[in-house]
């Protein structure tokens, strides 16, 4: 008892003492745990072009990491100051189980376009207040102080009831419902539907919400997830809708032509506001009905490879954006740049619901739909659309993210407002001195800071060169695209600039990409185990797949093994909270397990112990995946899958009298990959960009938490030094590289070959202290990212490098030369 009022006593002069820190009246040092407090400046994620709102006691949540010094292993001894209402919850935690992200949840208010400072100190866990959720029996509650939601846990008819200042907003059963044929089907036709408290606290509470559609009789059409996420004092509730076509019980092409959120309101006398463009709007009493429907749009638009036309095809002929009101037409069809913000309301004399669906400029095909009924419908996919028979393809989910508001009319917050919490939320970000200094990302420490990289770019003529601040999106990705640009994760790199500057269009970018990546290429595995039970289901999952599926379906394209940029995945889950992004990216590898192991023997399985190489590309994707997983999914599978790849790697040796034999030359340090180069039969060649970039990248997500056995990190990483000084000896010497290196032969200067050897480099001096890994290859950066992508400066491997040509001075670990001079 006495240790318990001791430690009181400690927390609470901690804070007092942080308070007058913050005040400048006594220093940080020697005070508490999180020593100094982490300031985070609190902002809205703007990307360019777009304006800023006030926003008031709104909602800011974002992931912040903390030191392993700080020995903090539960949100019982954290605290913010600069706010009142907050709560936190545990994303990650290091090896040894202190707390390495954190998700903050707070209420803050926020001029348009700029910011405020809190502070991430000790403390005593989430703030003053009960939790906005209530588990009953059959039905969940929800008061948020504003409002009162009530969700059922069986029969899922996404509300139940809603309440704001005593006054009901919901009649009869909605749900989400979808037609294929003559069939309707509707989640609140499942009585095996669940419903469960997932995140509960007093500024936010997380439903999360699982069933089938289904019709009066019969099978199911989709599975889906609905999280709902409720907020302190309001009456705004984001929904996050992932439907779902990937049980074995259910195996085959879904066709469909609708698929709604279906809201039979109390708004009597209702008049529709539709978002028609950019800063324009539509509004007026309903007559009879009243829809907004988004047809295909190139707004933000970034398209591969004939890969728009075809997903047109599949998915939506129309283009451009429609608005009616009964018989009126008020927008018309017809030009791929007219596009809504994606946002709308329903509204009488006495009551409003605000609505928004995120890109749904982008998220064709899509809308609202309002009936003078009262009834009010947001439409994941349009029924307004020509298609009819849409195919969703098998081991697929997709993800839609919708905002509602529910408010009296004369406290009524404007739609767009509603829709900003959402598209253009608030967040936080600690100086990007924290995200170094803890190893947030991969457990890197050494980044550049974004003036080290001005700088840089400066130092070589590239002072243009700058990461774009616009929120792009993809959908229906050629993942195997040629050329630089496709070789490493740009969506990395736009989470390194917006961790650097606080941009928020790179950001969001970056969100956009990763959805798309998992919730449009992934294949998913809801009720069987890919790696446990794909050997037997699937003998080849690219042939064995329903009849017709790519014939038929707008969303069969998943990510190929050559291409897989999906390690941008958990830094994203780490900077939002979102559950969603984390458990997709572990369907990835439960996929990738089977894909790439499951037994398959010496060819074609990279995981299960083989000295298999294969193609290098195929082989480097695995390696760095296997690194990934091991850090941040880390299961005992990945851990066993870690030390058979990188044992096998390390022992493979090449020979000059065998062509065909991969592995280390010791001698000269290189890897040989004899499928790595275009070289004439009986000669040995390495494919620069392959042997020396890709390959020796992959290893970048290699840290010592991978290893069990530190001497086995320790000959790995001695390995990838001997492939450093191959680099520094025999390439970095060419004035420029050539694109397929003779190994045996002498090797001729390419006319304008250059290749991204920043890793190597950078891990090359790291390991010795020798500056001429840094400065013998900065001349080659111009050309490299000219010939690359400009992008690739804000790699986490260009990072390195820029960070380590600056900060020369501060490397420890080395005495003067005598001998080679290294120190462990």
């Amino acid at each position: 008892m006495a240790l318990l009022r001791c430690d009181l006593v400690k927390r609470v002069l901690c804070c007092f003492f942080m308070v007058l820190c913050i005040a400048g009246v006594a220093p940080f040092q020697g005070v508490c745990g999180i020593n100094p407090a982490v300031k985070i400046l609190v902002h809205e994620l703007l990307p360019e072009g777009v304006d800023g709102i006030k926003r008031a006691q709104a909602v800011a949540s974002f992931g912040v990491p903390l030191d392993r010094s700080d020995g903090v292993r539960s949100i019982g001894e954290l605290g913010l100051i600069g706010v009142s209402d907050y709560q936190f919850r545990v994303l990650h935690r290091y090896p040894d189980d202190t707390i390495q992200w954190l998700l903050v949840d707070t209420l803050a208010s926020v001029e348009a376009g700029g910011s405020r400072a809190i502070w991430l100190t000790n403390g005593f866990g989430n703030s003053a207040g009960p939790p906005l959720a209530v588990d009953g029996s059959d039905r969940i509650t929800v008061n948020t102080g504003t409002a009162r939601f009530v969700i059922r846990k069986t029969n899922y008819n996404v509300f139940d009831s809603v309440v704001v200042d005593g006054a009901p907003f919901l009649q009869d059963t909605g749900g989400i419902t979808a037609v294929s044929g003559a069939t309707r089907y509707s989640s609140a036709l499942d009585d095996e539907s669940t419903a469960v408290i997932e995140e509960n606290g007093p500024v936010k509470a997380v439903i999360r919400c699982d069933g089938h559609l289904k019709p009066e009789s019969g099978p199911w059409l989709f599975g889906y997830t609905m999280r709902m996420y409720f907020y302190k004092n309001t009456g705004r509730v984001r929904l996050d809708l992932i439907i779902k076509n990937a049980e074995m019980a259910s195996y085959s092409v879904k066709l469909f032509e609708s698929l709604r959120i279906e809201l039979p309101t109390t708004v009597s006398a209702p008049s529709y506001l539709f978002s028609t463009g950019p800063g324009t709007e539509s509004h007026g009493p309903i007559n009879e009905t009243a829809y907004l429907y988004q047809g295909y749009s190139s707004h933000k638009y970034i398209q591969y490879l004939g890969g728009a036309s075809k997903l047109r095809q599949r998915l939506v002929p129309d283009t451009g954006l429609k608005v009616a009101n009964g018989g009126a037409v008020i927008h018309p069809l017809g030009d791929e740049t007219h596009h809504s913000e994606g946002f709308a309301a329903m509204y009488s004399g006495e009551k409003q619901i605000n609505c928004g669906i995120r890109n749904l400029y982008g998220m064709w095909p899509a809308g609202f739909t309002m009936e003078d009924d009262g009834d009010l419908f947001i439409d994941i996919f349009s029924p307004w659309n020509s298609k009819d028979d849409i195919g969703f393809a098998f081991f697929a989910h997709d993800k839609r993210q919708v905002v509602l508001e529910f408010s009296k009319k004369e406290d009524t917050p404007l739609p767009r407002e509603t829709f900003y919490a959402i598209q253009y939320p608030l967040t936080g970000r600690a100086a990007f001195q924290q995200y170094k200094d803890t190893g947030a990302v991969y457990y890197e420490q050494r980044l550049a800071t974004h003036e080290e990289t001005r700088r840089f770019l400066a130092e070589i003529g590239l002072e243009n060169y700058e990461i774009s601040n616009v929120d792009s999106m993809r959908r229906y990705y050629v993942w195997g695209q040629s050329g630089g640009s496709n070789q490493y994760d740009v969506n990395l790199c736009q989470y390194l600039h917006y961790l650097q500057t606080g941009n928020g269009g790179a950001f969001l970018a970056a969100q956009n990409m990763d959805h798309h990546k998992m919730f449009g290429s992934t294949r998913h595995s809801d009720d069987f185990d890919f790696y446990a039970d794909g050997p037997e289901l699937f003998t080849n999952v690219n042939k064995v797949i329903p009849p017709d599926q790519e014939k038929l379906a707008f969303n069969y394209k998943s990510i190929e093994r050559e291409h897989s940029h999906d390690i941008s995945v958990p830094i994203g889950y780490f900077l939002t909270g979102d559950e969603s992004f984390m458990e997709a990216w572990k369907d990835y590898g439960e996929y990738t397990l089977y894909d790439q192991g499951s037994g398959k023997g010496a060819v074609g399985s990279y995981y299960d112990g083989t000295t298999y190489v294969g193609y290098p590309r195929v082989f480097s994707r695995a390696l760095r995946r296997a690194g990934a997983f091991g850090l941040y999914a880390s299961t005992d599978v990945w851990r066993e899958k870690i030390y058979r790849i990188v044992r096998n790697f390390m022992g493979m040796r090449a020979t000059p009298l065998d062509v065909h034999q991969n592995g280390w030359d010791l001698d000269r340090g290189f890897f040989y990959m004899s499928k790595a180069g275009n070289c004439p039969e009986g000669r040995r060649c390495n494919k620069v960009f392959m042997a020396y970039d890709i390959f020796p990248n992959s290893f970048w997500t290699y840290q010592p938490e991978n290893f069990d056995d530190p001497l086995m990190y320790e000959d790995f990483r001695d390995y990838l030094l001997g492939d450093a000084y191959h680099c520094l000896r025999e390439i970095i010497p060419l004035e420029h590289q050539v694109y397929v290196l003779s190994l045996d032969l002498a090797n001729e200067s390419d006319d304008s070959g250059e290749y991204p050897l920043a890793f190597l480099m950078a891990l090359g001096y790291e390991m010795t202290g020798d500056d001429a890994f840094l400065v013998q290859y900065k001349p080659h950066y111009k050309v490299m990212l000219v010939v690359q992508s400009k992008e690739r400066v804000y790699s986490p491997y260009s990072s390195k490098f820029i960070h380590d040509y600056y900060n020369r001075n501060v490397v420890a670990g080395y005495v003067a030369p005598v001998g080679n001079g290294r120190v462990d």
